[in-house]
């Protein structure tokens, strides 16, 4: 076929338009990218970009502990996303580990250790659509100086108990949190550019089928050469 004739020529067509592609993405992305902090209460929306954001209730979880680091406490959001006839729901959260020097207590370690950011993301052709949410965690810090106090010394179990119920605690009194909310148009198209880019470089330098048989015969001349010395 004709490409398979001019490989490089058409390879290199493939790379110079994925580049163009992948810049498209990056200078959109950059020059039309929105983002939010805003604190919001359950009930309460913001707008960004077109979009309407409601946050809609929170959540509390402990998450197993597969890895054996010391199950985290997931503490995140129900968030609404309407734009049009399109509606979608994402669930950004943020995950707490035990302190392992034991600061804040036995039963406030738990709330008080690293944490990470769960984003929950909503990608597409045209955009994406990214949340992340910061718990306040300050109406607990009441009822966990409390639990240290009467549950400190209990046994393993019944701390593990109170935890939940400190988590629970939150997901039915939960005040505002601070959510960041990001819109990006055209990432994907990074994404499909790149995949152009390397898609162009490997038909570019792929070897052509009469190479092939070229190389193949001369592997075969030179097999039957060292052969026929051996004679």
């Amino acid at each position: 076929s004709l490409v398979a004739r001019n490989r490089r020529r058409y390879g290199g067509y493939l790379v110079h338009a994925g580049i163009a592609i992948l810049f498209l993405g990056v200078a959109a992305s950059s020059a039309f990218h929105a983002q939010r902090d805003v604190r919001l209460g359950p009930g309460q929306s913001t707008k960004l970009d077109g979009y309407t954001i409601t946050y809609r209730r929170p959540t509390a979880a402990i998450l197993d502990d597969r890895a054996g680091t010391g199950a985290p406490i997931s503490i995140g959001a129900v968030v609404d996303v309407r734009k049009g006839g399109n509606h979608w729901v994402m669930r950004p959260s943020r995950n707490y580990y035990a302190a392992t020097d034991g600061s804040g207590g036995a039963i406030g370690r738990f709330f008080t250790g690293d944490s990470t950011s769960e984003v929950d993301l909503r990608w597409g052709l045209r955009r994406d659509v990214w949340t992340a949410i910061q718990p306040d965690l300050s109406s607990l810090m009441g009822p966990i100086r409390e639990a240290n106090r009467k549950f400190g010394n209990a046994p393993g179990r019944v701390q593990a108990l109170i935890i939940a119920a400190l988590a629970q605690r939150y997901g039915n009194q939960a005040p505002p949190a601070t959510f960041r909310f990001i819109v990006s148009p055209l990432i994907a198209w990074i994404w499909i550019g790149g995949a152009v880019v390397l898609l162009g470089a490997l038909t570019a330098l792929w070897p052509a089928a009469e190479a092939r048989r070229r190389r193949a015969t001369s592997l075969a001349a030179a097999r039957l050469g060292r052969e026929l010395s051996r004679a």
